[in-house]
């Protein structure tokens, strides 16, 4: 346990930066404030599957080339000044180092909250705006069809629709993006904690991808009606904020309904 609690020590000693700016993007960065919430969940997951584990010790060497890979992976992250290698370079270390001194079962047992901490790590940024692009252009595309069905004529110009009295803006925080990031993660923990098979996990991750879209589009069309309708006030403000959080408990009220659905199809 001695070269273990080195190996922790010299760990948090290298990634104190990293650890930081993360924290930082956390506490700054709307999209990624979910961190604060995923990183404690993944930890009580680990200690929940600590207390029913029953696998023996079999350390393996192959957890030291894990590391060492790891490490490198670090190195060249640093070297050239990009974040998103160095934190998931973490994730390895700590996962080589579990295989190093327990062994592949021990891994095993630990592989999901290892696995859901990559939901907190911020994409990098050729693909987070190549994403948010492509979810704020969609959105508008299903906002300006949804509006088309209740009859109120809307003109799309991009990421812009213009109604008789105002024109609604579909900014970065309104591409879904956010609630894909952490709707995901919540996907992932439901489907652990209330689903039985992989292939119910997989279905419940499938499911995120239309649903953020589809639950924002409404949301879009929604906010134009009622800015028609109530007046331009109605765009903004808390009526606006407010209807992302109502579309959001929406969704993951879906994703637990869905597990329901899914119960009896596996108890059967």
């Amino acid at each position: 346990m001695l070269p273990l609690a080195a190996c922790i020590v010299a760990g948090a000693v290298l990634y104190a930066p990293t650890l930081a700016t993360l924290a930082n993007t956390w506490t700054h960065d709307a999209t990624y404030s979910h961190g604060w919430a995923i990183v404690p969940v993944a930890m009580a997951l680990a200690w929940r599957q600590r207390r029913t584990e029953t696998a023996e010790d079999h350390p393996s060497a192959v957890g030291l080339l894990v590391v060492v890979a790891s490490l490198a992976l670090f190195l060249v992250g640093s070297l050239g000044a990009e974040l998103f290698t160095t934190r998931i370079s973490l994730v390895g270390v700590i996962a080589g180092t579990i295989l190093y001194v327990w062994g592949w079962q021990h891994l095993r047992t630990y592989a999901f909250p290892l696995s859901l901490v990559f939901f907190a790590i911020p994409l990098p940024a050729i693909v987070f705006d190549r994403l948010t692009l492509s979810l704020q252009l969609l959105a508008t595309r299903l906002g300006e069809g949804l509006l088309q069905t209740t009859g109120i004529p809307v003109l799309r110009d991009g990421n812009l629709l213009t109604l008789s009295n105002v024109t609604l803006e579909v900014g970065d925080e309104c591409s879904g993006i956010r609630s894909l990031m952490s709707l995901g993660a919540v996907a992932a923990v439901v489907g652990h904690l209330f689903t039985a098979s992989w292939q119910q996990r997989a279905a419940l991750a499938a499911l995120v991808l239309p649903l953020a879209i589809g639950l924002n589009g409404l949301r879009i069309a929604l906010t134009g009606l009622a800015a028609v309708e109530l007046g331009p006030d109605a765009a903004r403000g808390a009526i606006h904020a407010g209807s992302g959080y109502t579309v959001y408990l929406i969704a993951i009220a879906v994703l637990i309904a869905c597990t329901r659905v899914m119960q009896p199809a596996e108890v059967a």
